[in-house]
């Protein structure tokens, strides 16, 4: 009996979310129809505090189910969990260190100078005769902005 209901709440965890999605597929569409669906309203942008809850919840996640496979193959029954454990191990290390790369590309991205103009002669080897004098390859240029432009938004 027990092998049963196991088998039932497989296939009900397989089968029903298809169908939901299905459902709000059609549920969307007919309020499309009408001119009253979500098609119509443009979604709001996500807040940063939705952001860090989300990132939080997969983390939580992660370090839940890294423990209870740990337990788990801690009994000398299923020791094949802890395959499944250093997985999870490796998929948490990731995640962390994805989350490092993008907080620091996002710094250097909010704390970056103007962008440097490039000029092709500076680009250009220089001649042996100079080779004490530094090489100088990039060159930053400010562009100026128009007044009508600066005056107009203020």
């Amino acid at each position: 009996m027990g092998v049963v209901l196991l088998l039932g709440l497989i296939w009900a965890g397989i089968l029903v979310p298809p169908a939901i999605r299905a459902h709000n597929v059609r549920k969307e569409a007919f309020l499309v129809s009408f001119g009253e669906g979500p098609a119509s309203v443009p979604n709001p942008p996500r807040s940063r505090s939705q952001a860090v809850q989300r990132r939080r919840r997969i983390a939580g996640g992660l370090l839940v189910a890294m423990a209870a496979t740990l337990l788990i193959g801690a009994l000398p029954t299923f020791r094949a969990f802890l395959v499944v454990h250093l997985f999870l191990v490796d998929s948490f290390l990731a995640y962390i260190c994805l989350l490092a790369h993008a907080a620091d590309r996002a710094a250097r991205t909010f704390a970056r100078p103007p962008e440097a103009a490039f000029s092709p002669e500076d680009a250009l080897p220089a001649p042996a005769s100079a080779s004490a004098a530094p090489v100088r390859r990039w060159k930053r240029t400010r562009v100026p902005v128009p007044t009508a432009l600066t005056q107009a938004h203020i």
